[in-house]
């Protein structure tokens, strides 16, 4: 499969990625390759609209099957090609998962986990704060766009997809921060505690 990912990656073709286990038979991610190890894969991503948004790091033990190239590929490569967007490697290490995570947090504000073993319809965004070889602890924030009150630690190893970098997560951070003293979570305080 690295042989192929490799062709793929060098030849600059969209490719199609299905995780069957995980995501059943109908549905897949297209996008290109940026990196691969024996371990991980980096695509950069192409949404519905023909736009590059964003990337996605997948395992590659839960690779059920790719094409290369995609269905469509000289069509997307084209419509990239005339509205001036270029793939563009985002420079993360894939040695090691920790580290990636710290990595991903700082450079870009934001990142998307996915624990679709743990929570199928579910997926944790925020800043990842310490990593170590079996845990990391995440600040997380809400659709709302404000940081969550409390830190939450989760397992290293329950992570099935890493996102970062897109319009949506942007977006959260683009919120947040035009919220100044709101950013954080509204605490809704208890009127009887509060007349005691």
């Amino acid at each position: 499969m690295l042989i192929e990912l490799e062709k793929a990656r060098t030849r600059k073709n969209v490719v199609r990625i299905f995780r069957e286990e995980i995501d059943g038979p109908d549905n897949w991610t297209d996008g290109f390759i940026i990196a691969a190890n024996e371990e991980m894969v980096l695509m950069q991503l192409i949404d519905d609209g023909v736009h590059l948004n964003g990337y996605q790091i997948l395992f590659l033990e839960d690779i059920s099957d790719f094409m290369h190239p995609a269905p469509f590929n000289d069509f997307q490569k084209r419509v990239l090609e005339i509205r001036g967007e270029d793939i563009e490697d985002p420079e993360v290490d894939l040695d090691d998962l920790a580290v990636l995570l710290m990595d991903i947090s700082e450079e870009f504000g934001l990142v998307t986990i996915h624990r679709e073993e743990v929570d199928s319809d579910g997926c944790e965004i925020g800043r990842v704060l310490r990593a170590d070889a079996t845990t990391f602890e995440l600040e997380e924030i809400g659709s709302d766009a404000r940081w969550f009150d409390e830190t939450y630690e989760y397992d290293l190893y329950d992570i099935t997809r890493i996102e970062f970098g897109s319009a949506y997560e942007d977006a959260l951070l683009l919120a947040n921060e035009d919220m100044g003293e709101d950013a954080y979570e509204l605490v809704e305080f208890d009127e009887d505690e509060d007349n005691r």
